[in-house]
């Protein structure tokens, strides 16, 4: 007995100082959470790039839109877009984008038009039921009142020397499955751009508001 005891003692000490293997273990526990880190970084990297790139269009877009060198305003909204989709370097699908040029009276009125995330095909109002993100009585419910608040803005890019607020909102497809219940609802995260500007002054009769 005393035999069997000897060695089955020292056939434990033997594994207990056994490291073959060691780092192939080691590998298999970081592993998992490294590949999660990595593709985290992979997709916000993308998200902000995306964000970026959605804001820096709208730029473009909007010096372009307030100089009136095309007084149509149906041609210049097709152009406006046409710079949108090229400055954002076919990141987003168009067809899927809410784009949204929007008349106001001064400054201080497009600062009272009340957000929202756009879903029901009208990027120019609210359609209860449908957008999400304004809640009645709610953080974005600005004065309180219940009702979704337009700010006297009426649809159009607007004519000379007129204040014009362009929005542009995508929901960004998160592009990894299993990163889907991390970011955003649903595997989407909703991007908004928004810029407020004032057009130039040009021949208001070679144009109108449209």
């Amino acid at each position: 007995m005393r035999i069997r005891d000897g060695w089955l003692s020292r056939q434990l000490r033997r594994f207990a100082r056994n490291n073959d293997g060691a780092a192939a273990l080691e590998f298999a526990l970081v592993l998992p959470p490294l590949c999660l880190i990595l593709v985290g970084m992979f997709e916000m990297s993308m998200l902000m790039f995306a964000q970026a790139s959605m804001e820096g269009a709208l730029r473009e877009a909007a010096r372009f839109g307030m100089t009136g060198s095309v007084a149509n305003p149906a041609d210049r909204k097709d152009q406006i877009l046409a710079i949108i989709d090229k400055d954002t370097l076919n990141l987003f699908d168009m067809k899927d984008a809410s784009v949204s040029f929007i008349v106001f009276p001064s400054f201080n009125d497009a600062g009272k038009r009340e957000s929202y995330n756009e879903h029901g095909g009208n990027p120019d109002r609210y359609d209860a039921g449908v957008d999400d993100g304004w809640v009645a009585h709610g953080t974005n419910d600005t004065d309180n009142d219940g009702v979704w608040d337009d700010g006297g803005g009426t649809s159009g890019v607007g004519t000379s020397a007129q204040i014009v607020q362009y929005t542009v909102q995508y929901d960004w497809k998160v592009m990894t499955p299993f990163m889907a219940p991390i970011f955003g609802k649903n595997g989407k995260v909703h991007l908004k751009a928004s810029i407020v500007l004032r057009n130039e002054p040009w021949d208001a009769t070679t144009s109108s508001s449209g």
